[in-house]
């Protein structure tokens, strides 16, 4: 049930963070590379944190059975 909880926020932090970066590329303040350089960290942070979550069940599985 933890995980349920801390998905959401970190769901509005991601996007909160793609719209900034949006705004700053619409408003020429970074560049296409910087942009693509901080995507990529935004979706490896997503990758890590569904192993994450993934792991965190199998661990609740193996205590279950």
């Amino acid at each position: 049930m933890e995980t349920l909880n801390k998905v959401p926020s970190k769901i509005i932090e991601i996007e909160t963070s793609i719209k900034l970066l949006e705004y700053l590329k619409r408003k020429n303040v970074i560049d296409d590379g910087m942009y693509n350089y901080v995507v990529n960290k935004l979706m490896n942070k997503i990758a890590l944190d569904k192993n994450k979550i993934d792991e965190d069940n199998i661990n609740n599985y193996k205590t279950l059975t």
